[in-house]
């Protein structure tokens, strides 16, 4: 029997276009109606142990919403999303570090928010520093990384996590062709082994025999 790792029932999200930065303009709006942006409307899913999921669709549609939603950093304004398992969520280029400190230091952040033991992350930071490429500039603070460099980092830690379930955002189009490659191997490792992954991204050649699941969406008319 298939078991449900992500649970999405009548989800629907609207942001603020404009909010108040002060009691005077929240004092304004006591009779008229905040502005709001519906990013996503009437949204139910489920997927299972194991799949991978293609989220797909135009600019503005809500797909990196949904991701947000399935991690947990964001929550909705109708409906549920419930999740089992850890998850690894690779959604903002460089979200979760501190560019002040060094590619080291974050990993041991990153790890920890993860909820990875301390112990665990020691042992693993030479193969999360190899996977990434970045040993010369383990000890370098991360202000001084390339955009490539930061989301190889992000991306190493998260596989190197041991996660339930793996959201991807486009995440590998940055960088050069030789690490996208290893990525999507060590991505495709995680899906034969039972890893769940939902990846927003434009449908690739390279995924049509390795997707469980292709979701569509549209933008949510306003």
């Amino acid at each position: 029997m298939k078991t449900p790792v992500i649970r999405i029932d009548h989800v629907s999200k609207e942001y603020y276009l404009e909010k108040p930065q002060n009691i005077k303009g929240w004092a304004k709006r006591l009779f008229r109606p905040f502005d709001t942006y519906e990013a996503l409307r009437d949204i139910s899913l489920t997927i299972y142990k194991g799949q991978f999921v293609l989220i797909n669709g135009p600019n503005g549609s809500g797909k990196t919403t949904l991701l947000k939603l399935i991690a947990g950093i964001s929550e909705p304004t109708q409906g549920t999303v419930r999740t089992v398992g850890k998850i690894a969520p690779l959604i903002e280029l460089g979200a979760g570090f501190n560019y002040e400190l060094t590619g080291r230091e974050n990993i041991l952040i990153n790890a920890t928010i993860l909820g990875i033991p301390k112990s665990i992350i020691v042992k693993r930071t030479l193969s999360i520093v190899q996977f990434a490429e970045i040993s010369e500039f383990l000890d370098v603070p991360v202000k001084r990384y390339s955009t490539g460099m930061v989301a190889r980092l992000a991306f190493s830690i998260a596989v190197h996590s041991n996660p339930d379930i793996l959201l991807l955002d486009e995440t590998l189009a940055v960088g050069d062709k030789s690490f996208w490659k290893k990525s999507i191997n060590e991505v495709d490792r995680l899906r034969r082994s039972g890893v769940t992954i939902v990846w927003v991204s434009h449908f690739d050649d390279y995924f049509k025999t390795k997707i469980d699941k292709v979701v569509y969406l549209t933008k949510a008319k306003q």
